[in-house]
């Protein structure tokens, strides 16, 4: 087995220090663009030279841990199995792998005790700043975050009893586009089919409908642990109401009510126009497709971790970034 070559053998063989060594190979430069300690252009280059030859591999761990860093963000997502934060953690880990961050990944499955695990967890791993997906009751972990002190931003969602930097989109918007595109297709009895819990994007969702349906029109909610029973209820209803078009707030709740409308006989883009948010591929079985509302993914992504390394890079001035609260707001379009 080859032994590691450590700045200890480079000092010994080239005759010099170990801190000469030290302060060559890792360059060490002040504020004022000069080099901290005087060495002679003759003695940096005998000291390269030798750890050219002994093939002399510097530590990456050692250096962040002299610098007080560790180059690692926490990444806590709702459900890594979905497709829209898959795509969404794909192109986060593409962005800070380039910029030479790892990624430590988490995923809360709507459990806010969950969630604060994953924030201990990722505390204790000494993470330089987060990018969470909350979830409804995660406060206190929120509270925590910001009293460690450590940058953070929040995605999808945003928690207005909290000073919190986020990027979201124009949810209420994103659902005008989706009634817009149910009435375009002849669909005038429309009904909402959401989650059953409260969180801003699906408040805000529902907020858009009543605006463009009103407010006698049927909103039917899922919970994630009735997901089954509670959709058999809504296709029941519907059904009976003689709704023609159905807007799904997300891409599981889409992919529910076509597989229980289908059960029933139901013609799906016939008998009743659905419209949904974010892609599934049950969307392209359908003949005329499924319309969806595509948030922009890679944009949430990119704007997110630009958000955080600001965030970063003002702690590291020394800056207080505890209050920081800005909102980026993005708009969907429709596919």
């Amino acid at each position: 087995m080859t032994k590691n070559v450590t700045i200890k053998d480079i000092a010994r063989e080239a005759g010099v220090s170990i801190a000469l060594v030290s302060f060559v190979m890792n360059n060490r430069i002040g504020a004022d663009g000069k080099q901290k300690y005087r060495v002679s252009p003759a003695t940096q280059e005998r000291i390269r030279e030798v750890a050219a030859r002994m093939n002399y591999q510097p530590s990456s761990a050692a250096r962040m841990l002299r610098q007080g860093r560790t180059r690692v963000i926490g990444v806590i997502l709702s459900d890594l199995g979905n497709i829209f934060y898959g795509i969404i953690a794909k192109e986060m880990e593409k962005i800070l792998t380039r910029r030479g961050y790892t990624v430590l990944f988490g995923s809360t499955e709507e459990d806010p005790e969950r969630f604060g695990r994953l924030v201990q967890s990722f505390l204790e791993k000494d993470v330089e700043g987060f990018i969470v997906v909350p979830c409804v009751g995660c406060g206190p972990y929120l509270e925590r975050l910001q009293a460690s002190g450590r940058p953070f931003v929040t995605i999808d969602r945003h928690n207005p009893q909290y000073d919190i930097p986020s990027v979201v989109i124009d949810n209420v918007g994103a659902m005008r586009l989706a009634v817009g595109a149910l009435k375009k297709q002849g669909a005038r009895n429309i009904g909402l089919f959401t989650y059953a819990m409260r969180t801003s994007a699906m408040i805000e969702r529902e907020k858009g409908f009543r605006e463009e349906v009103g407010s006698k029109a049927p909103i039917y909610h899922m919970g994630l642990n009735t997901m089954e029973e509670d959709t058999k209820k809504a296709a029941d209803d519907l059904i009976e109401r003689g709704l023609d078009g159905m807007v799904c707030a997300s891409n599981e709740t889409s992919a529910n009510l076509i597989k229980e409308l289908i059960s029933r006989g139901i013609r799906v883009q016939e008998d009743i126009r659905i419209v949904g948010f974010d892609y599934s591929n049950v969307y392209d079985i359908f003949k005329p497709h499924i319309p969806h509302v595509q948030q922009p993914l890679p944009q949430i992504a990119k704007e997110s971790t630009d958000y955080l390394f600001r965030l970063i890079e003002r702690k590291d001035r020394g800056e207080d970034i505890s209050r920081e609260k800005e909102k980026i707001i993005l708009k969907a379009s429709l596919i």
